[in-house]
């Protein structure tokens, strides 16, 4: 019967867990979510701290998972897991049945679900919850070495979550991923294709630009909040491409980009999508994707020299693969010290 209640939890730990580091991975992507959830609950005053506790949510999310996986604090895990999953049940049910117009984001940009699917995964979750806590006074024994395990985890998930506030996705899941060919690149474009459009300051659509040859799409979707050294850095990094003949620096903003002449406009929210780094830099190379950076780690001009050197699925396999395999050694690592241990 114990068996059983740790299969279930940890079954109900691993999806906890991954649901929660897919989102920390994406901090921005979760400030999104969270934001379009007060926009739902007519709780519009907070969207400004939706970034804030998106992470904060996720956080928590993930270290329950951790804790169901090294079965540490039974009692208590299982009494925190019933409220998420009551709450989670609840607000998905409520997103079913009022048809609303938003993604759940329980896992981050990796997995799209509709409300019904949503509900109905919480549901199962719920189920597990039941096979691993009832009846309550009868449940597993905790071998001391697991709290140690879940110690190293939970120092690794708050480094992790602390890394990707200051980078970008190392596994990146929206329409403008690494790879991806731009709408008006494309001969016969598809319906679903990722469109960024830009306008001049005269208002006029200038998409055709980033079509061809190798540009630097320099974006920043809440330009206000960038610092005077900021802007200049991003400037003399533009000025670097150009006078190299690396790359067309395109300065995008959501509105106007400080002290930037000659600068483009876009949609606050493809600006988001296209790079999570306010003040990010992202190549293109004939229309396609290759890489992406962010303000604080923009690249050298010797990285974007080998980069154009080569064609472009080599050039995105070269700049995105050492990032995701760092990502799955970190996922594999956190499993092992929580399983294994």
């Amino acid at each position: 019967m114990k068996s059983v209640k740790r299969i279930c939890a940890v079954l109900l730990g691993l999806v906890l867990l991954l649901a929660g580091l897919l989102k920390l991975m994406d901090p921005v992507g979760a400030g999104l979510v969270m934001e379009d959830y007060y926009y739902f609950l007519h709780l519009d005053m907070l969207a400004p701290a939706a970034k804030l506790m998106g992470v904060i949510f996720a956080m928590l999310e993930a270290l329950l998972g951790a804790a169901l996986l090294a079965g540490v604090w039974p009692k208590f895990t299982g009494l925190v897991a019933a409220l998420v999953l009551a709450f989670f049940t609840v607000l998905t049910l409520v997103l079913w049945l009022s048809d609303a117009d938003m993604d759940c984001g329980c896992f981050g940009e990796a997995i799209h679900l509709t409300q019904f699917q949503s509900f109905i995964k919480n549901v199962v979750l719920c189920l597990l919850w039941f096979g691993a806590f009832v009846p309550f006074k009868s449940l597993w024994e905790v071998r001391k070495v697991k709290y140690v395990s879940f110690a190293i985890a939970m120092v690794s998930i708050g480094a992790f979550a602390v890394y990707s506030l200051m980078s970008v996705p190392a596994l990146d899941f929206t329409p403008f991923k690494p790879g991806t060919m731009l709408m008006q690149a494309q001969a016969t474009p598809e319906d679903e294709s990722a469109l960024l459009s830009i306008c001049n300051k005269e208002g006029d659509y200038c998409d055709e630009l980033l079509a061809s040859g190798s540009c630097m799409l320099i974006s920043a979707y809440n330009p206000d909040k960038l610092s005077d050294d900021d802007i200049s850095d991003l400037v003399e990094f533009g000025d670097s491409l150009a006078a190299g003949g690396l790359a067309k620096p395109f300065y995008l903003a959501a509105g106007e980009f400080p002290e930037v002449g000659g600068a483009y406009s876009s949609d606050r929210r493809k600006l988001i999508t296209l790079n999570r780094s306010n003040g990010g830099a992202t190549l293109v190379r004939e229309g396609v994707i290759i890489a992406k950076w962010p303000l604080r780690s923009l690249p050298e001009s010797s990285d974007i020299k080998a980069l154009i050197a080569v064609d472009a699925p080599c050039a995105v396999e070269k700049e995105n693969t050492p990032r995701r395999l760092k990502l799955q050694g970190f996922l594999l690592y956190v499993f092992a010290v929580l399983l294994l241990l």
